[in-house]
């Protein structure tokens, strides 16, 4: 539930969601006229009595559909245009796109509505299966309940109330995403632009798996199986929709945007299947992680097929860096997001570990070694000198004059990817052994653990991120 009082207008504002529609309760304390602006920004909208409808782009393939209805109906409505309302109108399309309805003497106004991404009539479906009025404390109490049985999967003791609300909100902000894309049996997925049934098992999307991999899907295993097995579910069928059968690696309502680097949903596969998730196709997710991993580009932020940074990968064994003021000479490579060749490296390594660990399980035995020693190729950037991993040419020098704390440029880019050689020094999580060795072990490895606490960036995040 949200709740806000608007200063300058004088509107009270009380707000509550449900799964797919949401209701509010406004209240205009102003003498005059009440309004209520419904925007599409690019789409259509109409309005039909106390009901607007309508649609707004997301992208150009996708659309999101809005069933909307107040407790009152208005005055009069009309097109909202460059501040002007004209009134008489009932439909609108095209770049911001907006109605204006006009109450007369009303000081309280409800609105409920309904979302979908299939049509404006699934939206009103939606909105009539979860919410039936405009009594905005019911629907609060529904979501009370409904996240307090989330939240409640895991039980905690000690510490102080402060630590468990932070402990909690952690623990929230876990079940944003993804998101369950299935109405009523039916979901619309960009990733082939069409409407399918969903065969009785949700269909999720919008996961940021850069990030996600790490500790939220490992958690979601232990408390929530069967969501993580209709999401693995949901990557198979995103990777046979898009007709490439690659694993997707940022998988969104708008499709798979490829942002960041590497392919890290096969450790979501490897770690499911291993804490005994059964509920998917393991031969069918490793081809698709497999092809993700081999016939897809490691260049970050790309969909493109591989090229000769993947063939140069594949027999060197890294990613090679450009030399300080080298010219880019790869036309995929994005001037934002540069080759990171250190953090696809490393992550790469990574995730043909993963890929070993399934075909062990699938009984390959030549791919099993296979993509074990090339899970091994850390070691070729690791710099025995410094003890970090550093960033080698095409030639296979290390390229001079790196500093581990500020080089690479904007978020340090040019060989890492949103953090600095202290942090991707650790980045072997496959083989932490084999870490601790090569930086000269367990006494050593601790100091350097240490250093990196205690060594000062010497600039803010933003700095790093901009400078």
């Amino acid at each position: 539930r949200y709740q806000v009082y608007l200063d300058e207008a004088n509107i009270e504002v009380d707000y509550a969601p449900s799964h797919q529609s949401a209701v509010y309760s406004l209240t205009f304390e102003k003498d005059g006229p009440a309004y209520l602006v419904f925007n599409s920004r690019n789409g259509e909208l109409k309005c039909d009595g106390n009901t607007v409808s309508g649609f707004q782009y997301v992208d150009k393939k996708t659309k999101v559909y809005l069933y909307a209805e107040t407790d009152k109906t208005p005055e009069k409505s009309g097109v909202l245009a460059s501040g002007t309302v004209k009134y008489g109108k009932s439909s609108v399309e095209g770049k911001d796109a907006a109605l204006a309805l006009a109450f007369s003497g009303q000081k309280e106004i409800g609105v409920r509505y309904g979302i979908s991404f299939i049509s404006t009539e699934q939206a009103r479906k939606n909105l009539e299966r979860e919410i039936n009025s405009y009594d905005v404390s019911a629907i609060a109490r529904i979501g009370r309940n409904e996240w307090n049985d989330a939240l409640g999967k895991i039980q905690v003791s000690g510490g102080s109330e402060n630590d468990k609300t932070v402990f909690y909100t952690s623990l929230y902000r876990c079940y944003e995403r993804p998101v369950n894309l299935s109405e009523d049996g039916k979901y619309y997925s960009a990733f082939d632009g069409k409407i399918h049934e969903d065969g009785g098992r949700s269909f999720y999307t919008d996961d940021w798996i850069w990030d996600t991999y790490r500790a939220t899907h490992p958690l979601r295993i232990l408390i929530d199986k069967e969501r993580e097995t209709d999401i693995i579910n949901s990557y198979l069928l995103m990777a046979q929709q898009m007709g490439t059968n690659w694993m997707p690696t940022f998988p969104e309502v708008t499709g798979d945007s490829r942002r960041m680097n590497s392919n890290h949903a096969v450790a979501t596969v490897i770690d499911a299947w291993r804490k005994g998730v059964r509920g998917f196709d393991l031969e069918k997710a490793y081809e698709a992680a497999r092809k993700g991993i081999e016939e897809k580009t490691l260049i970050p932020w790309s969909a493109a097929p591989s090229g000769w940074l993947d063939e140069f990968y594949k027999e060197h064994g890294y990613i090679p860096a450009l030399k300080p003021g080298e010219k880019e000479t790869v036309a995929d490579v994005s001037p934002w997001e540069k080759r990171q060749p250190v953090a696809v490296t490393l992550g790469t390594a990574y995730d043909e570990w993963c890929l070993s660990q399934i075909a062990a399980e699938l009984g390959k035995k030549e791919d099993a070694e296979y993509f074990l020693a090339r899970s091994y190729n850390y070691r070729n950037l690791f710099n025995p000198e410094t003890r970090f991993f550093h960033p080698k040419d095409k030639d296979g020098k290390f390229i001079e004059g790196v500093d581990y704390r500020y080089s690479g440029g904007l978020g340090a880019r040019d060989y890492y990817d949103e953090n600095n050689g202290y942090v991707y020094r650790w980045d072997v999580q496959h083989n932490i052994g084999d870490l601790v060795s090569l930086i000269g072990g367990n006494e050593v490895f601790t100091a350097a653990l240490d250093s990196m606490f205690d060594t000062p960036l010497g600039m803010s995040k933003w700095q790093f991120y901009s400078f």
